[in-house]
């Protein structure tokens, strides 16, 4: 989990924030999930374990993402 919250950080940009922000959850969510996967990829490029877990187990995925989105989401809305 905390290499997720790295990717987290890092995908978390003025213009991603800006998004959930400013839109609702069902907007954004495709959008922040590609970034996710994206980050995911480049963080474990090197942990072939972890990378395998990413890329082979659609259901990790999908609820390792919809956690660090909501996250994401309940930590921009706090800060504005």
């Amino acid at each position: 989990m905390i290499r997720f919250e790295q990717v987290n950080r890092e995908i978390l940009d003025e213009d991603l924030s800006a998004m959930l922000r400013n839109n609702p959850p069902d907007v954004v969510y495709s959008t922040f999930s590609e970034a996710f996967f994206q980050g995911a990829i480049r963080m474990f490029q090197r942990e072939k374990e972890m990378r395998n877990i990413v890329l082979s187990d659609p259901d990790a995925r999908e609820k390792a993402t919809r956690h660090f989105f909501n996250r994401a989401l309940r930590e921009i809305r706090e800060a504005a």
